[in-house]
């Protein structure tokens, strides 16, 4: 009943990219920096004992020629802590995406079927903002989904994160970054 679901929620996900775009991958390509914090998640009450955890990013989007769509390269560095951070944190993701026969929908190279295991993930461009979603199954059926909102803004990018297990809401992250002067191809 889950891979049903799950291959429901794919199916919709492409159905309401029908819309045209607004804007183009090349609109979105720079390298960004900034910072934000993490929200509670939803049904997941906020511990007042537990330290705020501050984000600090970058994001690069440039052009991948040879798929015909973009490569998106990302850091993370998580302080936990409210004046003088006690824990520290660095990850890093690389995601190549490739055309597809819609001008503003995109699918990850290494997608593959989450009937059987594998991760899919895909990009659409709804008017000023690029979403990722990637989904991925356990092999229990459950279900765990990423999706971030990249928006244009006049300095940059707005990211929202929200992150999902089954259909509940356990981590949403805002950030506000500034575009950088460097250019990428």
């Amino acid at each position: 009943m889950r891979a049903v679901s799950l291959s429901l929620l794919v199916f919709l996900g492409f159905a309401f990219t029908a819309q045209a775009a607004d804007r183009k991958i090349q609109d979105f390509y720079g390298v960004y920096l900034g910072h934000g914090a993490e929200e509670p998640g939803e049904g997941a009450p906020a511990k007042e004992d537990q330290p705020k955890t501050s984000r600090f990013s970058q994001v690069i989007l440039k052009a991948a020629p040879e798929e015909r769509g973009f490569t998106i390269e990302w850091a993370t560095l998580k302080l936990k802590g409210d004046e003088l951070p006690s824990e520290a944190n660095t990850k890093s993701y690389v995601q190549t995406f490739r055309a597809t026969e819609r001008s503003n929908v995109y699918r990850d190279v290494t997608s593959g079927d989450p009937n059987l295991g594998a991760d899919v993930s895909w990009a659409v461009i709804n008017g000023d903002t690029l979403s990722i979603v990637q989904v991925t199954v356990a092999p229990d059926g459950n279900y765990f989904v990423a999706h971030y909102d990249r928006t244009l803004t006049e300095k940059g990018l707005d990211v929202r994160f929200t992150r999902f297990e089954n259909s509940r809401v356990v981590r949403a992250v805002k950030l506000n970054l500034i575009k950088g002067p460097a250019k990428v191809n």
